[in-house]
């Protein structure tokens, strides 16, 4: 599948960590990240504005480093249709580059912005529904990253515990935060802590 991600998931950090990481992990061949110049600039720009005492790592370094992962999955050319009327005229961009790609998903916090539109060549999710799709498909994959994920935040917590489901819960995705409780359980956490804590895929701070 090829998934189109909006500005709006990439601000996030436990969101665009979460797919970082699911896209990098060995075995992945469910789906690839699509992404534009415009939905990048739009995501440096919200995390400009909202933070403005950040340092260069900390935006620029970010955007750098997510282009670097995805580097494969930039859409250029596209252009935009001025005979459609848009729920929200900022979204153009990204509709006309799905159109333009030929995405399959398009992956967004603003869902309801989208299926306003009726027979849209591609399916519109938001991130809830689509890390529990890949649960679905590829449940080891998600096992894995939840993994990766308990000991990067346990090794950097200053009380020694974490939830990574709080954390899903208060980015949106409150039923995948559930189905990662579930793989916390089944994994033996002091034999993760012994091996090296992978860096956050778009770790800025």
């Amino acid at each position: 599948m090829s998934v189109l991600v909006d500005a709006n998931v990439l601000y996030s950090r436990t969101l665009r960590d979460w797919l970082a990481l699911l896209y990098l992990q060995p075995g992945n061949e469910m789906f690839a990240v699509r992404w534009t110049d415009d939905i990048m600039a739009e995501f440096h720009y919200h995390l400009r504005k909202n933070n403005p005492t950040f340092g260069d790592a900390q935006v620029g370094g970010i955007r750098r480093r997510l282009e670097s992962v995805f580097a494969t999955g930039r859409i250029s050319g596209y252009e935009i249709d001025e005979t459609i009327t848009y729920p929200d005229p900022g979204d153009a961009h990204v509709h006309c580059a799905a159109l333009h790609a030929g995405v399959d998903i398009l992956l967004t916090r603003n869902v309801g912005d989208f299926t306003q539109w009726d027979d849209l060549p591609y399916e519109v999710f938001d991130c809830d529904e689509f890390f529990q799709l890949v649960d679905d498909s590829a449940p080891d994959l998600v096992r894995a990253v939840t993994g990766e994920q308990l000991v990067y935040h346990l090794r950097r917590s200053a009380t020694g515990s974490i939830s990574l489901p709080a954390m899903l819960r208060a980015a949106g995705a409150p039923a995948f935060g559930e189905r990662v409780r579930r793989h916390v359980r089944s994994l033996d956490i002091d034999t993760l802590l012994v091996a090296s804590s992978p860096p956050a895929v778009t770790d800025g701070r």
